[in-house]
């Protein structure tokens, strides 16, 4: 209820973006084996108007990380591809949310 309400009242400064791509890398500092238990960053592959770059997002402890209603863990989100919520926050990305696009047939 804390973050929803953190997230309704965000401070001046403090925006909110959505991005999207694909997970090339994941480094793993903290896992505790339950939703949102696990911490580190991603390095997220972005293409814009044909440029692709590398962003690197951190990824904090409570960070709800699913595909549809299944939750799934940092280090399974490699090769995947993402849209992410950001919070940037003095020039750094962290994850708010992470979610995993489903694959076209």
């Amino acid at each position: 209820a804390m973050a929803a309400t953190l997230m309704a009242h965000s401070p001046q400064g403090f925006a909110q973006e959505a991005i999207q791509g694909k997970v090339v890398s994941t480094k793993l500092t903290h896992c505790d084996f339950k939703p949102g238990g696990c911490a580190g960053n991603l390095t997220l592959e972005t293409e814009n108007q044909g440029k692709v770059s590398q962003i690197v997002v951190d990824v904090p402890l409570g960070t709800k990380i699913h595909k549809g209603n299944e939750t799934v863990y940092l280090p399974a989100l490699r090769g995947r591809s993402v849209n992410i919520v950001l919070a940037a926050n003095k020039g750094e990305k962290t994850a708010q949310s992470i979610e995993i696009k489903a694959k076209k047939p």
